[in-house]
């Protein structure tokens, strides 16, 4: 009996992986391999070898016009959305069968096809008609969810009919695939369609002006514009969406940047604003449209907003929102405006707003002497914000960080336009300084000698060094550079006698700075300086004298005196008109005992005194008790007075200070009207100014937390006849200064027509200060009638020197 063994089969195995059919097609033997047997556990010799016989037979064809009448029947069953009668792979196969010789009704199947894509489309197009007759809402919505069906079907349709597009339609035969003609139909009878295309295109733009007045975008609506877009792709009509919404975008621009400049124009919204706002739009308009565009559309949409709203307007809004950011220091709004006018290719225009800002605010700041007292505080301030920004506006990154030829090219325009930049904050600071003669470099000296008095204080080494830089570059500005020099020197001069400078070490750091700027001509700190240490020296040796000879020096008391060369200083008038100042005999005696001292040393030298200069420190006794105070030699001088004497009238001080009225006046307001501490006298009758009618009483009562304290004379720095005779010094050195330069030039050339002459002095002499041609000609004039120069007797405009 023989055996035989069943192995169970998994149903989702490959039990007959290793098959491959013999050349007997329907008979084959199963037997496994040696290898494979090893594998199963199967000895080979013990295998039942079954043969199998499969029937050789055939299914008999259906006719062609049944297989044919199958396939048109399933068409527009597919278009339509519903079930075949056949299975998708009869139709595939069947397809087949007919696209090949011997049957060849590729063209047959094909046209059926375009037929009922035509009829289908032309249904769906009707209903479309209908659905906007009927206004009803959800156009794009409604036509991308039927195109979107329709495509797959279509797409359905081709996977079917593959073997029509394979073998019928093909590049050789000029006929298109059955997606291609399926487009093509959609194309001519619903994109072409008038009604629809136009209904289309309306809600499309709709869609983007509801977008632009809401500020933010319509998520819902946006996938079906996306998926539209799309479309025309497929479509190659892209530019029937594209071209309209450019045009709609410009048109809504020049109405809305119409509307926005009437109310920049009116007040309403300032052009600070409007900057803003076409900056804003511009990064909206490009993310729309790169979103459900592209980017070429997006450029272009870029350039309409750009154009319409900015370039079209910037005569109208550039220098208005400059002035804005300025005036109100706003850096964030300057550096919007400068990206403003780089989008828009307006940058020259920033520039030369930039420096007409700068040069009209400060002509307006100058131009009214009520602004003198804080004109360069406020000058400073305009420069600090305008470097800052200017700086701000652009990366710190140096050229050799950049490795591309773009970055190059883009690291190069923006240092040419830092530039430009900086150069018009110069230009405007300088026309602006130079709006007005004399004032501004007056008052430059005086703000610096106001920070050389306070010194550095809180501020760090490096930010007190930075503010004496930016004094200078005021100074380089100024055209009347001789008027700054001739206030600096006077004012050096207090500061250095007084001792009311706050470091010597930064006074002769701010020489040098002058020096560098200005050149050699700034020595006169310098002279000063040294002579205030050969002063030093020779105060050291009286002072050695009286400590070996008290008795010959007694009563002269402890008394130093600055000894200097006059014509290294500033002239200090002696005390003449309204002064018959007398000295108490103490501070005579004093003053008696250098001088004969002094002599015998400089036998050839006399001393002539300076009074307005001198400081006193004396100890006054009060029933609070005893202090040490620093005055004036006048404050002194006035005060002595009160030792036998405890109420004065200001008639009776007068007479016997012999100290002028006004500076009298000005002495006792110091002494019994100064801040509260160092009311050493009291006034009767009580008021806020000192009358020839007022007395004078000590203040027994007196009382202050100090010991040591100081009564500062009320005077300002620099009084108004001080600056007076400083201008007027100015004039008078000018014309010395030209009249040294023509010589000088004349003793050069020998020969020279007028006008060579006049060109050569106004280039050498702008270094110092603007001359005026027609005191020039009059220098010229007075040298010829002085026979420094004389006329040719041929050619009354060429002069020659004289020797």
């Amino acid at each position: 009996m023989t055996s035989i063994t069943a192995t169970s089969m998994s149903s989702t195995g490959a039990p007959f992986s290793q098959y491959k059919p013999s050349v007997h097609a329907y008979q084959d033997v199963i037997t496994p391999s040696r290898g494979k047997a090893r594998q199963l556990g199967i000895d080979r010799e013990h295998v039942k070898v079954v043969t199998l016989i499969l029937p050789n037979s055939q299914a008999k064809e259906a006719p062609v016009s049944d297989q044919l009448a199958d396939l048109f029947n399933a068409i527009p069953a597919i278009l339509s959305g519903l079930s075949t009668p056949q299975s998708f792979h009869y139709l595939c196969s069947t397809c087949h069968r007919l696209v090949l010789p011997p049957h060849m009704l590729g063209p047959t199947i094909y046209a059926k096809i375009e037929d009922e894509l035509k009829r289908n489309i032309m249904g769906l197009a009707r209903s479309w008609h209908r659905s906007i007759m009927s206004k009803e809402p959800g156009w794009l919505d409604r036509m991308i969810s039927g195109w979107k069906t329709w495509d797959s079907r279509v797409g359905l349709l081709s996977a079917i009919f593959v073997y029509l597009d394979r073998v019928y339609a093909i590049e050789s035969n000029a006929v298109q695939s059955i997606r291609n003609i399926a487009l093509q139909v959609f194309r001519e009878i619903v994109w072409d369609d008038e009604l629809l295309h136009r209904k289309t295109r309306d809600d499309m733009l709709t869609w983007a002006a509801e977008e632009r007045e809401t500020g933010g975008p319509n998520e819902a609506l946006r996938s079906s514009v996306i998926a539209l877009t799309g479309l025309t792709n497929l479509l190659s009509v892209f530019s029937t969406l594209s071209d309209p919404y450019q045009d709609a975008t410009k048109q809504y621009y020049v109405d809305k940047a119409a509307d926005q400049l009437s109310k920049v124009a009116d007040g309403v919204v300032s052009a600070t604003d409007y900057v803003a706002w076409v900056l804003e739009r511009v990064e909206e308009e490009r993310e729309r449209a790169t979103t459900c565009f592209n980017a070429d559309v997006a450029s272009l949409i870029v350039a309409v907003v750009r154009d319409e709203a900015g370039a079209k307007s910037s005569d109208r809004i550039v220098r208005p929102a400059l002035d804005e950011a300025m005036n109100q220091s706003d850096s964030k709004a300057l550096a919007k405006l400068f990206q403003f006018s780089n989008d828009i290719a307006v940058f020259s225009d920033f520039v030369q707003a930039l420096r007409q800002h700068i040069s009209i605010r400060l002509k307006t700041l100058i131009s009214d002497p009520a602004n003198d007292s804080h004109m360069i505080e406020s000058t400073l301030v305009l420069k600090r914000f305008a470097d800052k920004a200017v700086t701000s506006l652009f990366p710190a990154s140096t050229g050799s960080q950049l490795s591309s030829p773009d970055e190059r090219d883009a690291f190069l325009v923006q240092h040419r336009q830092r530039i430009e930049l900086e150069d018009a904050v110069l230009q405007g600071l300088k026309t602006g300084i130079s709006s007005r003669q004399n004032a501004p470099a007056e008052w430059i000296a005086k703000h610096l000698d106001a920070v050389m008095r306070r010194g550095q204080g809180s501020s760090t080494e490096a930010e007190f060094s930075a503010l004496l830089d930016e004094i200078i570059a005021l100074v380089s500005y100024t055209p009347d550079k001789d008027v700054f020099k001739a206030f600096y020197s006077t004012q050096l001069a207090k500061r250095l006698l007084l001792n009311k400078s706050a470091s010597d070490d930064m006074e002769r750091d701010m020489i040098l700075r002058l020096q560098k700027e200005m050149g050699e001509e700034f020595t006169s700190g310098d002279v000063m300086m040294k002579d205030l240490q050969l002063s030093e020296s020779l105060v050291k040796s009286y002072q050695s004298a009286q400590a070996k000879n008290p008795e010959h020096f007694q009563g002269s008391g402890d008394f130093t005196a600055n000894v200097l060369t006059e014509s290294a200083w500033p002239a200090y008038p002696l005390l003449k008109d309204g002064w018959s100042f007398q000295l108490t005999p103490g501070l005579q005696r004093s003053i008696d005992a250098f001088t004969q001292w002094y002599s015998t040393q400089h036998q050839n030298r006399q001393l002539s005194w300076r009074y307005q200069l001198a400081t006193v420190t004396m100890t006054a006794r009060f029933d609070s008790g005893r202090y040490e105070i620093t005055l004036s030699l006048f404050q002194a001088v006035v005060l002595l007075q009160f030792n036998e004497d405890d109420s004065l009238s200001f008639k009776e001080l007068h007479e016997r200070t012999g100290i002028e009225t006004k500076e009298l006046a000005r002495t006792l307001q110091s002494l019994s009207l100064g801040r509260k501490g160092t009311r050493v006298l009291l006034k009767k009758p009580t008021g806020k100014d000192v009358n020839p009618q007022d007395a004078f009483v000590w203040n027994k009562s007196f009382t202050n937390d100090r010991i040591k304290f100081k009564i500062n004379q009320i005077q300002q720095d620099m009084s108004a006849e001080e600056t007076k005779k400083t201008n007027e010094q100015v004039i008078v050195d000018r014309v010395s200064v030209l009249e040294a330069t023509i010589v000088r030039i004349m003793k050069a050339r020998k020969k020279m027509t007028l006008q060579l002459l006049i060109d050569a002095v106004v280039t050498d002499v702008n270094k110092r200060f603007p001359p005026d041609i027609k005191e020039l000609k009059k220098r010229v004039e007075s040298l010829i009638e002085r026979e420094f120069l004389k006329r040719d007797d041929d050619d009354r405009n060429v002069l020659h020197y004289l020797a």
